[in-house]
C-alpha cells in the first residue's frame, strides 16, 4: 500500500519552528505519512501567489495527495477553515481562495467545512490554526479518515481566479502574475493564443510592458540570445514569461506583479 503523502505550502520561511511543528503533528497522528515541502517562501501573507504555486504542481503528484496550505492572514477570525475534495486530491486549508486554484483542471467533488474540534489539539491555538486545525485534519485524512467525519458540505466558500487577458485584433492585453526568484516575469498570456494555428512559434514579438516597448525573440531555451539579453519563453506552466538570460529581468524593467503587459498583433 502507497504511504500518504501530504505536501505543505505556507509563508513560513524556514527561520521560525512552525513548518517544524506542523510536521511534528503530522507525524504523531499518522506516522508513516511521507510529507513533501511545496515551498515555505511564498510572499508573507500573498494569497494570490500561494494559490499560482499549487495550481502550478498539484497535477505532478500521485492520485490521493493530500496538500495542505497555510497562508492565512485572517487566522483567528470567523474565516472558515475548509477541505477540499477534487477527482484526484484533497487540500486542506483557509477559505480566502488559495485553495481555489488547483481544482481548474482536476474537478471539485465536494467542500466541507471543517467544524469537527474532535480532531483538533486543543487548546487551538489563536494565530497557528495550521498546527492545531489544518496539520491534524491532514493527518486523519492520511488515516483514510472520511471527510464528512469533519463537518458539513458547504457550496458558499471563497474563489479566485487568474485574470483572464484581452484579445482584440491588434493586441493581447494581459497582466503580470507571478516573479520568480530569477526575475522571470510571468504573464498571464497562454501559449494557445500567441502561437500561430499551425503550431509553429513566431520568431520575434513585440511587447510593451509599462513605459518600454520590446521587440524580443520567442524562444523555446534561454541559449537562444545572447547573455543580459531579453527573451519571452513559454515557461512550465505553458504561460509566456519576459526573461533576461542569466540576469533579473524584473529589475531591470523595474517591474512588479499587476503590471500591465501587451503583446501587438500580428506577428512576424
Amino acid at each position: 500500500m502507497q504511504e500518504p503523502i501530504i505536501t505543505l505550502l505556507t509563508d513560513f520561511g524556514e527561520r521560525d519552528p512552525y513548518v517544524g511543528a506542523i510536521k511534528g503533528v503530522i507525524l504523531s497522528i499518522c506516522p508513516q505519512a511521507k510529507i513533501i515541502d511545496l515551498s515555505h517562501d511564498i510572499e508573507k501573507h500573498n494569497i494570490y501567489e500561494g494559490a499560482l504555486f499549487l495550481y502550478s504542481m498539484i497535477k505532478y503528484f500521485p492520485k490521493h495527495t493530500i496538500h495542505l496550505v497555510v497562508i492565512d492572514p485572517g487566522v483567528g477570525s470567523k474565516r472558515k477553515s475548509l477541505i477540499l475534495q477534487t477527482d484526484n486530491y484533497f487540500l486542506v486549508g483557509p477559505d480566502n481562495g488559495v485553495l481555489s486554484l488547483a481544482p481548474i483542471n482536476d474537478k471539485i467533488q465536494k467542500v466541507f467545512e471543517i467544524t469537527n474540534s474532535t480532531y483538533f489539539l486543543q487548546p487551538v491555538s489563536d494565530t497557528f490554526h495550521g498546527r492545531d486545525i489544518f496539520a491534524p485534519v491532514a493527518a486523519h485524512l492520511a488515516n483514510n479518515r472520511a471527510p464528512e467525519k469533519f463537518g458539513p458540505l458547504i457550496e458558499d466558500w471563497i474563489r479566485i481566479e487568474i485574470p483572464k487577458p484581452r484579445i482584440n485584433t491588434a493586441e493581447i492585453h494581459g497582466e503580470i502574475i507571478h516573479i520568480d526568484k530569477f526575475g522571470n516575469l510571468i504573464t498571464n498570456i497562454p501559449r494557445d493564443i500567441v502561437q500561430k494555428r499551425d503550431g509553429l512559434q513566431p520568431k520575434y514579438i513585440q511587447i510593451k510592458i509599462r513605459d518600454r516597448e520590446l521587440e524580443i525573440l520567442l524562444c523555446s531555451s534561454y541559449t537562444q540570445v545572447g547573455i543580459g539579453e531579453f527573451l519571452a519563453i513559454f515557461g512550465s506552466t505553458n504561460f509566456l514569461e519576459i526573461s533576461k538570460n542569466q540576469e533579473n529581468a524584473a529589475d531591470a524593467l523595474n517591474i512588479k506583479v499587476q503590471e500591465k503587459v501587451s503583446v501587438k498583433r500580428p506577428f512576424t
